[in-house]
């Protein structure tokens, strides 16, 4: 690879590893909101975790989409309503999946029903490197990033 395509490749790979790390951010921040609902639901309330996930990953997924348009894609120009359905449709595909890989490791497991909180984070990281991530390219148009030099 010559020293022009090699500045290229970066050109192109920075800023995406750039909002992928801000994605991760706003991701923690959802998954912490997420899984203190889940907790709360669970231990609180008296809720078992399965009754308590979907309640959970609906908060979680609020969170979610004021931190990837707003943070990671810094998408302030787009319209908001049409980035509203297109997250709710790729959420709701995120949604079943993750509730599926949660009860899937649930059923797998009598360990998992004691690590729930473990268990709910690796489906959801797992599903929001897979899909989600890559989905949300479709529905926020990331402003331009400053290039680096």
């Amino acid at each position: 690879m010559s020293g022009r395509e090699a500045v290229s490749v970066q050109r192109r790979v920075g800023p995406l590893l750039a909002r992928l790390v801000r994605s991760a951010g706003a991701g923690a921040l959802a998954s912490g909101a997420d899984l203190a609902s889940l907790t709360a639901l669970v231990s609180l309330a008296g809720l078992s975790p399965r009754a308590a996930s979907v309640p959970a990953l609906v908060l979680g997924c609020v969170v979610m989409f004021y931190g990837q348009k707003l943070w990671a894609f810094r998408a302030r120009a787009g319209r908001v309503g049409r980035e509203a359905i297109l997250f709710v449709l790729v959420q709701i595909g995120g949604l079943v999946l993750t509730a599926l890989l949660y009860e899937l490791a649930m059923r797998a497991s009598a360990a998992a029903v004691q690590h729930y909180v473990l268990v709910r984070l690796i489906t959801t990281n797992l599903v929001w490197l897979g899909y989600s991530f890559p989905m949300w390219h479709l529905v926020f148009k990331p402003s331009s990033e400053p290039e680096r030099r």
